[in-house]
């Protein structure tokens, strides 16, 4: 696809700053999957910033109230076989991979919602910000999904088995506390900051920046990071097949509502045990 026929999300380059931002409001930019997605369109983008030399680093952000309100539920999966669940998570996992294998590196602006598929996107950037009011989660584990694999990397096994097991999201201050963000600015400030950031690594020799980041990419794969990303698809292939029967505490079965009651129904049964935090902050 040419970079002129993008649906999903706007790329400009300024400043030695290739600009990626999820532009589809309208839906919380919601991540889906494959050609002509989104996650395949900031992929392409990421890629163009490889091959521009007026490109040294590249700043991903959302337009709206959120940076991404997870994966796109449109059919709520590819079907309903091993086969078709492996193939979905290969094209995913792909994407994903191509991320963490840049050598550009790539700072996330999350300016608000991060939840499920975007944060674990997110996950494969090399240093997050975030907005005050930004949250995060797996949302999906509400349902009986799947996707926390690369998140123990970053936050430890304790904090990643609490967003799988418990469905709860977290604040960006959680966020910064944990190691998820680097650091959390308030809406006034947040552009800039997160502009001043990616402007400062730009200014960085660029062979350097590439070599350092991997560097630190491969201490990843070394402690576990490749065979995790090998290992982690077959199991949640098999997660995500048996989300569609996976009952709720209450007994209901929120992917089976969503296909014969509809998205408030859907949206009730996932959110109604949480609608009280656990956390306080």
């Amino acid at each position: 696809m040419a970079l002129t026929e993008l649906r999903n999300v706007r790329y400009e380059v300024a400043d030695g700053i290739a600009t990626i931002t999820l532009a589809r409001p309208e839906r919380l930019n919601a991540i889906d999957h494959g050609p002509g997605s989104m996650q395949r369109e900031v992929v392409e983008c990421m890629q163009e910033a490889e091959r521009d030399p007026a490109a040294r680093c590249i700043l991903v952000t959302g337009e709206g109230r959120a940076f991404s309100s997870g994966g796109a539920m449109a059919g709520a999966g590819p079907g309903d076989s091993p086969e078709a669940w492996l193939e979905f998570l290969a094209v995913d996992n792909a994407d994903n991979a191509n991320i963490f294998e840049l050598d550009l590196p790539v700072i996330g602006a999350i300016n608000g919602l991060c939840y499920g598929a975007a944060l674990i996107m997110v996950a494969h950037f090399d240093l997050l910000v975030a907005r005050e009011d930004a949250r995060f989660g797996l949302i999906e584990t509400r349902f009986g999904s799947s996707g926390v694999e690369m998140l123990p990397f970053l936050v430890g096994p304790q904090w990643a088995k609490f967003l799988a097991l418990s469905g709860e999201l977290i604040s960006a201050r959680k966020a910064k506390e944990i190691g998820l963000v680097l650091e959390v600015f308030g809406e006034d400030e947040f552009d800039a900051k997160a502009r001043d950031l990616a402007r400062r690594v730009a200014a960085m020799p660029a062979q350097a920046v590439t070599l350092n980041r991997k560097v630190i990419n491969g201490m990843l794969k070394i402690v576990g990071w490749s065979a995790q990303a090998h290992y982690a698809p077959i199991v949640n292939a098999m997660t995500n097949l048996i989300s569609r029967h996976a009952a709720m505490g209450d007994g209901r079965r929120p992917l089976e509502l969503l296909e014969s009651e509809g998205w408030e129904a859907f949206k009730d049964a996932r959110d109604a045990p949480f609608r009280q935090p656990w956390l306080s902050s």
